[in-house]
């Protein structure tokens, strides 16, 4: 897994690197908030922890940040604070935290913190992971109807190696099988991204739950950890 570290105070930054990456957990750090708010607007991360005092963006204001700006909006946001009065956690949850560390930092705290906020961030990386997954595609797009070969999946799209000549912002509709599935999949998806040699990104749009399902089912199959 992998965190993104937000503190301004570089020495609490390697005190916490050194006690989270025994724990299987990849650390990057920013002691600039307003780098950090940039770094999560392009990068994609399994959880956040960030200090609630800081120049530039506090921790309320980051918070609301990555809850307002993909790719981060879901991922479980720890907050680094040495205040545990009823207000500051009344700001901290209505900007989108998800969980309080107090400082001090310590080794207990850490390893307590990140058992509880572990099923969290996997359940992001399930949620969020692209898996490299092949199945014939019908596709049907205006008054076109042919097929294509899928390259990966995740719960929230997919990639197909071609879809004619559809172009981004336009609408499809996909029908594909699944492991496991007794019935095919159909889902409406929208063009999202193409490359010069016609590669297509998917992304789904208000699949049915029972889709939905089924393909999160296979992601959590495919990642443990």
């Amino acid at each position: 897994m992998k965190i993104l570290l937000v503190d301004d105070e570089p020495d609490i930054c390697k005190l916490i690197k050194t006690l989270v990456e025994p724990l299987g957990v990849e650390v990057r750090m920013s002691s600039d908030s307003r780098e950090a708010a940039s770094i999560l607007e392009r990068d994609k991360f399994d959880g956040i922890m960030l200090d609630v005092a800081m120049p530039g963006l506090d921790g309320f204001q980051l918070a609301r940040r990555i809850r307002s700006t993909p790719p981060n909006q879901q991922a479980p946001i720890i907050m680094l604070t040495g205040m545990d009065d009823v207000e500051t956690m009344r700001r901290a949850f209505e900007a989108g935290v998800t969980f309080f560390l107090g400082k001090p930092v310590s080794r207990e705290k850490i390893y307590a913190i990140f058992r509880t906020a572990r099923g969290a961030m996997l359940a992001e990386r399930r949620r969020s992971a692209r898996l490299p997954y092949r199945t014939a595609v019908n596709v049907e797009w205006e008054a076109q109807r042919f097929n294509s070969m899928s390259i990966n999946i995740s719960e929230g799209g997919m990639a197909l190696e071609g879809s004619g000549t559809a172009v981004v912002g336009d609408t499809l509709s996909l029908e594909f099988s699944m492991p496991d599935a007794r019935h095919t999949i159909k889902v409406t998806g929208k063009v999202r991204g193409k490359d010069a040699t016609g590669r297509t990104s998917i992304e789904f749009i208000n699949p049915a739950e029972a889709s939905r399902e089924i393909i999160r089912e296979y992601m959590y199959g495919k990642i443990t950890e």
